[in-house]
């Protein structure tokens, strides 16, 4: 079903429930498309929440759809526009969710922050709450937070609200072949400014494999990212979304990709396939370090002045000892950084005290844990727990592929599942 499938969704559905006699693929064509949907006109489903998703979920919320930018490798680069709900009857539905305990939501509107006025409604709304055990998720547009906005964030609790925020590429150039408009300047500022001034935790996303990006170029964007200091970064690998414009530029850039889901990038001209295996596993193991929270003190050592260059050293090295990406338990990731910076001359002083810090903040004593050689990949001493479920300088000589499936991680509040 192509389209805003509200209602032809639930036709479909009726047609299949009254002629349950016949296959469907003999009276229904494979693709059905559905005429505009007004959102005056739907009814908001949110009271077909249950107490038990309430109590245990994280609850999903729109407060608009659609999206008015263009960015080639989104779906929603497909819509015309972007379309608000009806504000009073949306925050009528909020509040009857926060009357029956719902304290989590994710509100999955592309541009949150595209219409000033109902952003600024909505946010008040829950300041006027007063309520210390919300946790609030929005996608913002990072080169639009004017004043009036940002007051309503510096009033937030700490880490009470959480900005996803995609950069996706540093290189303007970039940006112009994928129809992307954003002013990098004004985005780094306010990057600046979320750090410097509110308690939201920042998540930020960066895409590899992009037309036009070399790795030096990603390289230059890390680093950059890296310096502006947000709690996460997401390293996505370029996926081709059927439908989407990034197809434009498939024979000019060289662009090869997976034949099945999740289409992911294979090789571009500017990189090719090995490198991009490589790229594959830096973001598996970025999240089990730089994103798991698990590597705070010394994670700053394992960056140093070119973390891009020194991350990518170490993610080499990861897989050349452990042969994987996966299955690794957090225990044995502790001890293969202590290895590899002792390895490098590094594993002393104030790098050395930073790693038992967080070992310790993990349950472990660095000092009496198994040498992690002498283990089988993956089998970590003491507590077992594995990095699987932790949330989320010189070029090494290239390793082979290796076919590791991607994974694009959203941060979500430990122990939580989602329901839609």
């Amino acid at each position: 079903v192509s389209g805003a499938a509200d209602i032809r969704f639930r036709e479909l559905c009726e047609d299949l429930l009254t002629n349950d006699s016949i296959h469907p693929s003999a009276t229904l064509p494979q693709q059905l498309s559905s005429t505009p949907v007004s959102l005056d006109n739907l009814e908001l489903p949110y009271h077909h929440y249950t107490d038990e998703d309430l109590k245990n979920r994280i609850i999903y919320v729109e407060a608009s759809r659609g999206c008015p930018f263009k960015c080639e490798f989104c779906l929603s680069s497909l819509d015309k526009t972007a379309e608000p709900f009806p504000l009073a009857r949306l925050l009528a539905a909020l509040h009857d969710l926060y009357l029956r305990g719902a304290r989590h939501f994710k509100f999955v509107d592309r541009t949150f922050n595209l219409k000033i006025a109902s952003c600024i409604r909505i946010l008040d709304f829950f300041l006027e709450l007063k309520s210390a055990d919300l946790f609030l998720h929005f996608e913002l547009i990072p080169d639009r937070l004017p004043d009036a906005l940002k007051q309503r964030i510096a009033s937030f609790p700490e880490a009470q609200i959480q900005f996803e925020i995609g950069i996706q590429s540093f290189n303007v150039d970039v940006q112009a072949l994928i129809s992307r408009r954003q002013n990098m300047q004004k985005t780094i500022d306010n990057l600046i400014w979320l750090r410097e001034n509110s308690g939201a935790y920042i998540h930020a996303d960066l895409i590899f494999g992009l037309p036009g990006e070399s790795l030096e170029s990603f390289a230059d964007g890390f680093n950059q990212l890296v310096a502006l200091d947000p709690h996460e970064i997401q390293v996505g690998l370029l996926k081709r979304l059927r439908g989407t414009p990034i197809n434009r530029h498939t024979a000019a850039f060289n662009m090869r990709y997976q034949t099945q889901p999740p289409y992911r990038i294979l090789q571009t001209g500017l990189i090719d396939y090995q490198t991009m295996q490589r790229m594959v596993r830096f973001a598996r193991y970025w999240d089990l370090v730089g994103n798991s929270g698990r590597f705070k003190n010394v994670l700053p050592f394992l960056l140093g002045s070119d973390p891009f260059r020194q991350f990518l050293q170490l993610s080499d090295w990861l897989h050349d000892t452990t042969g994987r990406t996966h299955r690794i338990a957090l225990a044995r990731l502790f001890l293969l950084i202590k290895q590899w910076a002792e390895d490098a001359g590094n594993c002393a002083g104030q790098w050395r005290s930073a790693l038992d810090e967080d070992c310790r903040g993990a349950g472990f004593d660095l000092s009496v844990l198994s040498d992690p050689v002498t283990t089988k990949p993956g089998l970590g001493h003491g507590n077992a727990e594995n990095c699987d479920n932790q949330k989320t300088s010189e070029k090494r000589q290239i390793v082979q592929p290796t076919a590791n499936t991607d994974r694009q991680s959203r941060h979500k509040r430990r122990g939580q599942t989602s329901v839609v």
